[in-house]
C-alpha cells in the first residue's frame, strides 16, 4: 500500500450539540459579565469578561484535542465501524 502525506480528518458534532455549546456560550456570557453589571461593578465586569475569553479558550483548546486524524481510508472506516457500527452501503 502506497503511503502519502494526506491525512483524513474526523470531527464529529451533531446539530443539537453544536446548538448547546452556543447557548452554554451565551449563558456564560451573561452569568460573568452580567453579575457585574447586576452589582453595578465595573471590576466585576472585567473580571468576569476575562474570565469568560480564558474559558472560551479552554474550550477550543480542548475541543481541537478531541479531533482524531487517519492515515488511509481503511482507518477511518474501521474506527467508525468499531465506534458507531457504521457499514459501508454496497450499490448493486
Amino acid at each position: 500500500m502506497k503511503k502519502t502525506d494526506e491525512k483524513f480528518l474526523l470531527i464529529a458534532q451533531t446539530a443539537i450539540g453544536g446548538i448547546m455549546v452556543n447557548i452554554s456560550t451565551f449563558v456564560l456570557v451573561l452569568a460573568t459579565i452580567g453579575i457585574g453589571v447586576w452589582l453595578d461593578s465595573h471590576p466585576m465586569e472585567w473580571v468576569g469578561a476575562i474570565m469568560f475569553w480564558v474559558v472560551l479558550s479552554a474550550r477550543a483548546a480542548n475541543r481541537k484535542s478531541n479531533n482524531k486524524a487517519f492515515d488511509h481510508p481503511q482507518e477511518l472506516a474501521d474506527y467508525l465501524h468499531s465506534k458507531y457500527g457504521v457499514i459501508a452501503k454496497v450499490e448493486d
